[in-house]
């Protein structure tokens, strides 16, 4: 049985393959999102195409990464996903981990339940002995940015893109 976390009228736990269909479809929520605001090359249909949907059932399944979901009486609101990350051929030799992508959906946003989420992923990367912690986010991405920081987040990389065609 996972251990289950109660915040309020809300259950926090790790995610199970019964999740899959849920963690999808606000995945699909946060590109829809992402692509309206800040990201127009996100590709909209890799949520439900073969690879995105073995990429979260690996996520569920696989040790070397998290994946927590927030539900409430309706069903699944939110989650988080992560994962033991590979170290860059040009950085130290230490233990890397990645935060993917955390979505709340927009009704029950501003609750603590991102900020939770981040903490107990937090929590698992020192449990699983990282020494760095990375996400990102799209710069011009305020909300998020400042969410990362608040969580405890520092500036490190910035990368700059060009399109050409």
């Amino acid at each position: 049985m996972a251990k289950v976390k109660i915040l309020n009228d809300f259950t926090i736990r790790k995610a199970t393959i019964k999740d899959l269909k849920d963690i999808l479809k606000l995945n699909f929520e946060l590109f829809k999102k992402e692509y309206k605001e800040f990201d127009k090359s996100l590709n909209l249909g890799w949520t439900y195409s073969k690879e995105g949907k073995k990429f979260f059932r690996d996520v569920i399944i696989k040790k070397d990464n998290f994946i927590e979901v927030v539900e409430n009486k309706n069903g699944i609101v939110g989650y988080l996903n992560g994962g033991m990350a590979k170290r860059i051929p040009w950085r130290e030799e230490a233990r890397y981990a990645f935060l993917g992508s955390v979505f709340i959906d927009k009704k029950f946003r501003a609750k603590g339940l991102g900020t939770k989420l981040t903490k107990d992923f937090i929590n698992w990367c020192k449990g699983n002995n990282v020494d760095y912690l990375s996400v990102m986010a799209s710069a011009q991405n305020n909300l998020g940015i400042n969410f990362y920081r608040k969580a405890g987040f520092k500036d490190y990389d910035l990368t700059l893109q060009i399109k050409l065609s």
